[in-house]
């Protein structure tokens, strides 16, 4: 009896696969909670402004956004597998001279580089995951790469802890200590192969079918790949990818993905970024530890998210995330708190209900878009949603001067609005769709689908 690789068992393989692609996501983890951490022991030592403050935190977004935006296309025009590597390589090279830098500037730049690595991971990972792992893995696969991230979030901020007690060069040791994880997760992904879905759409069927009869199984259909092929053969670096997107018919599938994600992240790293700061301004003692001990709090999030997105469909579990999130952040703005207790509780919900959210940061644009075209979508929407997250980081230190914390939090509810009303009007449902199925719905309403 003969299946499709939507539909396959899940093997020791398809476990193996998700794996390693948790490993970029738990360096771009890393690599942004540590900076928050660091920042305390940074700023006295390199005589920051706010406005180098905020530039270092929002270096790595800065970079992020160009690796997504630049990396997803050229990863469809060449394959997913080299690019793969390439990127863990630079991450590590990378990480290790911050140990040495004397000024401001040599870290933004090194941050930027390091950025750039793991934006071009986003769509790598997520593409060559989705294209290989069945129907019922996928969205816990790829809501897993979104938990990698806050397990790696929340790694660093123990780790900073940690090494906080090494002096005041603590912090030359926190950002060293990224290039760990990255130069473990390089090694494991030697033996990843080629996507076949990607060689299909490159008219390699031949490679195709000897990749899915090694690693999948030898009675797995292949003629289904043939199928999804009908993408015209394109020359050039790629980034005529971004281009082809719209005019193939995607543009609402790229304002949904590009403008829930941006929405979901602009107030929310901005906020972990600063929260220490943000806490010990609203009289929370120990603020440090208290955010350390917060950031457990997303890792149950993305893990319930993780668990819902089969069960509940990626449609409710986006929008009640947000009525959620809007809540606390509301809540927080405008509600006379005096206590620590109550401060930390809306704090934990606004944590709690981002992260179950953020399980579809992956998920949705990776589905909604075809084989040829998957890494660039991807890389389009987790760019957008750099460009807010790098924006809300460097802008919010300014906003807490100008405004105080209440202005800066109706803001974040504001933004996190807009992510409901978009999310109301085109979010599709996609669960139990094969992958082929899924990038050809209509980025409309499940209620409007279900009539058709």
């Amino acid at each position: 009896m003969t299946t499709t690789l939507d539909d396959v068992p899940v093997t020791r393989f398809h476990r193996r696969l998700v794996t390693v692609a948790m490993g970029g996501p738990f360096c771009d983890g890393y690599l942004l909670g540590i900076i928050a951490v660091a920042l305390s022991q940074i700023t006295p030592q390199l005589r920051l402004g706010s406005v180098w403050s905020g530039l270092l935190a929002s270096s790595a977004l800065i970079g992020v956004f160009v690796g997504a935006l630049v990396f997803g296309a050229i990863t469809d025009r060449i394959g997913r597998r080299l690019m793969y590597v390439l990127n863990l390589a630079v991450f590590v090279a990378a990480s290790i001279p911050q140990f040495f830098v004397t000024e401001a500037w040599q870290l933004f730049v090194l941050r930027l580089v390091i950025g750039i690595a793991v934006g071009a991971d986003y769509p790598i990972a997520s593409a060559i995951t989705a294209e290989l792992v069945p129907r019922k893995l996928r969205g816990p696969s790829l809501s897993g790469l979104v938990l990698s991230w806050w397990i790696g979030y929340g790694v660093s901020y123990w780790v900073g802890l940690v090494l906080t007690n090494l002096g005041p060069d603590g912090w030359r040791w926190m950002l060293l200590s990224g290039s760990v994880p990255a130069l473990v997760f390089l090694l494991m992904r030697a033996g990843v192969p080629e996507s076949p879905r990607w060689l299909a759409s490159r008219g390699r069927m031949d490679e195709a079918t000897a990749i899915v009869r090694k690693y999948v199984g030898p009675d797995v259909r292949v003629d289904d790949l043939v199928a999804e092929s009908k993408a015209p053969q394109r020359n050039g670096s790629g980034l005529g990818n971004i281009g082809e997107v719209f005019r193939r018919g995607y543009t609402k599938q790229v304002v949904f993905c590009s403008t829930f994600f941006m929405c979901q992240v602009a107030t929310g790293y901005a906020i972990r970024t600063f929260q220490p700061q943000i806490l010990e301004s609203m009289g929370v003692g120990n603020a440090t530890a208290s955010s350390a001990v917060m950031m457990l709090i997303p890792i149950l999030g993305v893990t319930a998210g993780l668990f819902l997105v089969n069960r509940l469909g990626r449609r409710p579990l986006l929008i009640g995330t947000f009525v959620a999130i809007f809540a606390s952040l509301l809540c927080l703005a405008l509600l006379p708190l005096h206590l620590a207790l109550p401060i930390i509780l809306l704090f934990v919900l606004f944590h709690f209900a981002e992260a179950a959210g953020s399980a579809l940061q992956f998920l949705y644009p990776s589905e909604l878009f075809p084989t040829d075209l998957r890494a660039t979508g991807v890389g389009f929407a987790s760019a957008m949603s750099r460009f807010g997250s790098a924006g809300g980081t460097f802008f919010l230190p300014l906003l807490i001067a100008g405004v105080g914390n209440t202005g800066t939090l109706l803001i974040g509810a504001g933004i996190t609005l807009v992510g409901l009303v978009v999310s109301l009007a085109l979010a599709p449902e996609t669960k139990g769709l094969g992958l082929a199925a899924a990038s050809n719905t209509s980025a409309a309403p499940v209620e409007e689908r279900a009539v058709s």
